[in-house]
């Protein structure tokens, strides 16, 4: 029996940290110049991950720091473009939390298609990303009637048309 609960007591403190451990220390990885920039693509989605996969929390630190890794990312790679245009980002209503998932969906959707360009079929992607990821959040009093209305659209699988006619 004492066997029993501490190998179940061992295996829970193994997944515990499992997610911890997915990331590296991202604060040791330089983006300064182009080179650096090199490569880091299974980092960066890495960290698309690590944010999809964790509840919306200012107080968990990992967290922060894998945003300000893929902000900083998304600003200096030179071998992708970002776009945010206000059409897009509105809906968020300037919550820094939602646009940083917006943009973490951005970035997950155009690693994962690299050959798709158009800008409003790259936001579109980011929207069916990231809209079913903020509907699983526990609060949502900092939903917008925009931002409903634009879930609503999703789910309705008439999110082109809501964005763009």
């Amino acid at each position: 029996m004492k066997t029993s609960i501490l190998i179940f007591l061992f295996s829970f403190a193994i997944l515990s940290s499992a997610t911890a451990q997915d990331l590296p220390n991202l604060k040791s990885i330089k983006l300064n110049k182009n080179a650096h920039f090199k490569g880091t693509e299974p980092i960066v989605l890495k960290v698309v991950s690590y944010l999809f996969t964790t509840p919306i929390d200012k107080k968990n630190k990992q967290r922060t720091e894998a945003g300000q890794f893929l902000i900083k990312w998304m600003n200096g790679t030179p071998d992708y473009t970002f776009y945010l245009e206000e059409k897009e980002t509105d809906f968020f209503n300037t919550d820094a939390d939602f646009t940083l998932m917006y943009m973490a969906g951005l970035t997950k959707y155009k690693l994962e298609n690299p050959t798709i360009s158009d800008r409003n079929s790259l936001s579109i992607g980011a929207m069916q990303l990231t809209l079913p990821y903020l509907l699983k959040q526990e609060n949502k009093t900092r939903w917008s009637a925009k931002l409903w209305q634009l879930n609503d659209a999703n789910q309705k699988g008439k999110l082109k048309e809501f964005l763009y006619n």
